[in-house]
Formats: structure tokens, C-alpha cells, sequence
């Protein structure tokens, strides 16, 4: 990245100094062009002189256009303008006669590459134009008496256009680019080794975060850009950091989920294998096993639905769903463990409410809220479910009489490592329930949010639109 930044920098700056050589150039021949324009003006207006003090002679007294001509070719006339030439540096001077009718009569050549505009041309004006031959021009005008009538001369200075080569110039761009290159190396070697330096820490600290030390922040920079890359890096590694101890918590809760029934099932085999269970006791101990292993295949079911959901295979399948009655015979399910634990269950569905989505989806939705509201829900409390209609599909809303949730745990219960401050009632089933939940109802475009408070009970609401 040094590297590539030092060469960034001088390209950057060598590129800029040819563009402001070249942009010298073109200033420097426009400038050279208006001088040019200016010297064959001051030329145009020496020549005008001339021209008035050769007519206006009373010994010479033209009389028509043609001797104003010859008169202004005259050895006396043209040692006046070859002096002017000279001074202006090689200019060729011309004079023409502009006829009633507004045709230019001339015997200079000049006037024959020179197309001037006549009809803005005025007395003590100058018009700058070029010739065919690419030279530059520049035309006055003076009005004189000709025998009776008032004439209008036209005086023409041309000169060639000033040539501003590079060739000429090479010297003094080599310089330039020298002393840019010069400049800019050593400008970006100073940059390049200040990044470097500033970008050090946050290259250590990743090392160290790629190496699994999670504690690890950067300092704070003063440069603006930097100090937002390193705020980024540390709420990155605060989060992962985070995340570590929710994950670490999660696996000791499903390790102790997990060792509880089979420290269970394992101490019964032992005796079962030692011969010390009475031949009374092997029908309750065969239900103690099958309730054990139940719960490890719900588990490890759970888990399985947790992976599934991140996968991007996932699939819904959707059909028309009377959702009002299938929620009803989903939680009648439960209603017979209900009664056994002493849990009213009071379920408020909407009839008719015909859905396209996915059933088999939604009765996992409803099955675990519901079990989750029993583990929750001590003896003689009320479970009650509702199914509402709405615009654009429905709500499911669980709610019990349990202990509630503390207000600094409740943003955080449907998170798979969030473990909880409130405990259970009961320790049936694995915890994952409300993460499953929010799992399937954001795969089915839905929204899921919880509401509790403490000693009063929880309240979980799903929304879920038409698929």
C-alpha cells in the first residue's frame, strides 16, 4: 500500500505539471499573438499618418483613386513604410481604396490574402483578422478628400503569427519535470511513511484480533479519516468480542441441556447393566429414559432448525391456510398438558381467514410460542392465544401470566445465546424456542416483538403478510 501510494502521489503531480505546462504554452502563444496584434496596430496607425500626410500634400493633389495609389507606391511613401516594416519586424505593409460601391481597388498583394470587414471597420479602428496564408493582419481606416469627393482608404500590416515551439521550451520542461518529480517523491516518501506510521497500530491490533485476542483496541488517531477506520475497528472487535461470550454462554447452556438427561440415561443403564433395579421400578424407569431422550432429540432438532434458517436453501412452501383454524388445532395440541399442569389455555381465532402461506411453518411458529409460554406459566395461570386479521395478513399473539421479563433483558430474548436472568418455571424444552421463531417469521417476511412486565406476565406478537 506504500508503495502503491508513493507512486499514486508523483504520477498525480507529474500529470498535474505537464497540464500546467501545457496550459503555459497555450497562454504564452495567445499572449504572444496579442502583442503581435498590438505592435502592427501601433504599425497600422504610424502607416495611417503617412498615408494623410502624402495626400493631404498640396503638391501631389490626387485627383482619382488610381493616382492615390500610385502616389502611396512612390519611392517617398515606400521608404516611410519600409521604415515601419523594419521597426515592426519584417511587417508588409498595403493600401486600398474602398469604391462607392463598396469594392476594395488595391495593387498590394496583401489585400488579395485579406478579406477585412468593411462594414464594421471605422475611422481610428483597427480590425484584427488573419490572412489566407495564416498571417496576421491588422486594417485601419481614414477618410480623405480626392479631387471633390470623400474616399475611404483602407492600410493593411501583416506579420507572420508568432511560433511558440515545444522544442524551444524543451530545456525548461525537462527542468520543470525534474523539479516536480524531485518534489513529489520526496512529498510522498513523507506522506507514504506517515500513513505507514499511523496505519501501524491497526495493523498490529488485527494481527493480534486474527490471532483470536478479542480484547485487543486501537488508539485513537488524530487524523479525522483514520480515527473513523479505527472507531470501525473497535466497534468490530467489541462486537466480536461479544458475540465470543454470547456464544460461549450458549454452548454452556446447551452443554448443560444436553448433560443433564444424559447423565440421567446413563445412570440407569449402569444399574440396569449392574442388575440393581428392581423388576418394579423398570417401567418407571423405562418412561424416566423415554422423556430424557425425547428431550435430546428435541435439542438436537432445535439445533438443526437454528442452522437450517441461516442457509439460503431455505424453502417455504405455500399454499391457501385457514389460519384462524389451524392455530386453534395446533394449540389444542397442548391442551391436555395444559390441564396436567394446571394452565388454563384460552385460544381468540378469527374464522374465515383464508391465507397464502406456509402451514407447516406457521405451526412451528405457534407450537413454540406456546410451549415456551408454558414453561413460563405457573399452576393456575392463563395461556391465551389471539389470531387477528389485518390489511395485509395477520397477527399471532401469545400471551401468560408467567414472572415476565426484566426490561433490561427483553430486547435481547429471541437472541439463540441470550441467556436469561428470569428462570422457568418449568425445565421442559430447550430454550430456543423464540429464536426459532424469529428465524422463521423473518424467512416469511414477518415481524415478531415481545412485551413484559415483571410479575405481570409476557405478551409475544407475530406478524405475518399474505406470501
Amino acid at each position: 500500500m506504500r508503495r502503491r501510494f508513493f507512486w499514486t502521489i508523483l504520477g498525480v503531480a507529474v500529470v498535474t505539471g505537464l497540464l500546467v505546462l501545457i496550459g503555459s504554452l497555450v497562454s504564452t502563444r495567445r499572449e504572444a499573438v496579442r502583442a503581435t496584434y498590438r505592435e502592427l496596430a501601433r504599425s497600422a496607425s504610424e502607416a495611417v499618418l503617412i498615408v494623410d500626410e502624402a495626400i493631404g500634400n498640396p503638391d501631389a493633389s490626387p485627383r482619382q483613386v488610381a493616382e492615390v495609389l500610385r502616389l502611396l507606391e512612390d519611392q517617398q511613401v515606400g521608404q516611410l513604410f519600409a521604415r515601419i516594416r523594419r521597426s515592426a519586424g519584417g511587417s508588409e505593409i498595403g493600401v486600398a481604396a474602398l469604391t462607392s460601391d463598396g469594392e476594395v481597388v488595391s495593387s498590394s498583394p496583401l489585400f488579395a490574402r485579406v478579406d477585412p470587414d468593411i462594414a464594421d471597420l471605422q475611422v481610428g479602428k483597427t480590425d484584427e483578422t488573419r490572412s489566407d496564408t495564416g498571417e496576421l493582419v491588422v486594417v485601419s481606416a481614414t477618410d480623405e478628400r480626392i479631387g471633390n469627393t470623400e474616399a475611404r482608404l483602407l492600410v493593411a500590416v501583416a506579420r507572420e503569427a508568432p511560433v511558440v515551439r515545444i522544442g524551444d521550451q524543451m530545456g525548461a520542461i525537462l527542468l520543470l519535470i525534474g523539479g516536480i518529480g524531485i518534489v513529489a517523491a520526496l512529498a510522498a516518501r513523507t506522506l507514504s511513511g506517515q500513513l505507514s506510521k499511523e496505519l501501524q497500530p491497526l495493523a498490529n491490533a488485527s494481527r493480534s484480533l486474527a490471532a483470536g485476542d478479542l480484547t485487543v483496541r486501537v488508539p485513537d488517531s488524530a487524523d479525522p479519516d483514520l480515527g473513523s477506520v479505527s472507531e470501525a475497528f473497535n466497534e468490530m472487535a467489541g462486537e466480536l468480542e461479544s458475540a465470543s461470550e454470547r456464544e460461549r454462554e450458549f454452548i454452556l447452556g446447551v452443554g448443560h441441556d444436553l448433560r443433564t438427561p444424559l447423565t440421567t440415561i446413563a445412570g440407569y443403564a449402569e444399574a440396569l447393566e449392574a442388575g440393581d433395579i428392581a423388576e418394579e421400578d423398570l417401567q418407571r424407569i423405562g418412561g424416566v429414559i423415554d422423556v430424557q431422550s425425547r428431550q435430546l432429540a428435541r435439542l438436537v432438532e432445535d439445533l438443526s432448525t437454528l442452522a437450517r434458517l441461516e442457509q439460503p436453501e431455505f424453502e417455504l412452501r405455500v399454499e391457501s391456510v385457514d389460519v384462524g383454524a389451524h392455530i386453534a388445532e395446533v394449540v389444542a395440541g397442548f391442551e391436555r398438558r395444559a390441564g396436567e399442569l394446571g394452565v388454563i389455555v384460552v385460544t381468540n381465532a378469527a374464522e374465515g381467514l383464508v391465507v397464502e402461506t406456509d402451514a407447516d411453518r406457521l405451526g412451528q411458529i405457534a407450537s413454540n410460542l406456546v410451549e415456551n409460554a408454558l414453561r413460563h406459566t405457573p399452576e393456575t395461570g392463563t395461556i391465551t392465544v389471539e389470531v387477528t386479521r389485518i390489511d395485509a395478513g395477520f397477527t399471532l399473539r401469545v400471551s401468560d401470566t408467567g414472572a415476565g421479563i426484566s426490561a433490561e433483558d427483553l430486547p435481547r430474548v429471541f437472541d439463540r445465546h441470550f441467556v436469561g436472568r428470569q428462570r422457568s418455571v418449568r425445565k421442559e424444552g430447550t430454550g430456543l424456542g423464540l429464536s426459532i421463531v424469529k428465524g422463521i417469521v423473518e424467512q416469511m417476511n414477518g415481524e415478531v416483538g415481545a412485551e413484559s412486565n415483571l410479575g405481570e406476565g409476557t405478551s409475544i406478537l407475530v406478524t405475518l403478510p399474505a406470501l
